[in-house]
């Protein structure tokens, strides 16, 4: 199994568009928020770029409860996100309903939290067929 970001951060979610969900890390500064979507892209792009076999996404529970997000490919599972609460998981799996999502990273601006998928179209889009 392969880490991606073992970012402890809290996460958070946004609907984008006609409600794709858009979902990653809350960090403190825009640098760490780029730098972690540019891992998560490379990371996702080589395995679903290379693998001949669909890939999965999947919530595994966690010792404490919380839960990871795992991508499983053709012989690798990547840990997209961890220590994601039980709500999140249930408000993301109910906005699901176009098989479409985007993994991206959000940062504190001022008083505001920013996506950097809504501010500068950077993160992994990702279809999930049936």
């Amino acid at each position: 199994m392969v880490e991606i970001n073992p970012v402890t951060a809290d996460i958070a979610m946004a609907l984008l568009g006609e409600d794709i969900p858009a979902i990653g890390p809350r960090l403190k500064t825009r640098r760490e928020a780029v730098s972690a979507v540019k891992k998560y892209v490379t990371d996702i792009e080589g395995m679903v770029k290379y693998g001949s076999q669909p890939y999965r996404v999947m919530f595994t529970r966690q010792p404490d409860g919380r839960y990871v997000m795992v991508i499983k490919g053709a012989g690798i599972t990547l840990e997209i996100l961890r220590n994601l609460d039980e709500l999140t998981v249930k408000r993301f799996q109910r906005s699901f309903k176009k098989r479409l999502f985007i993994i991206t990273s959000f940062f504190e601006e001022g008083d505001q939290l920013e996506c950097l998928a809504l501010t500068e179209g950077m993160g992994a889009v990702l279809y999930i067929p049936w």
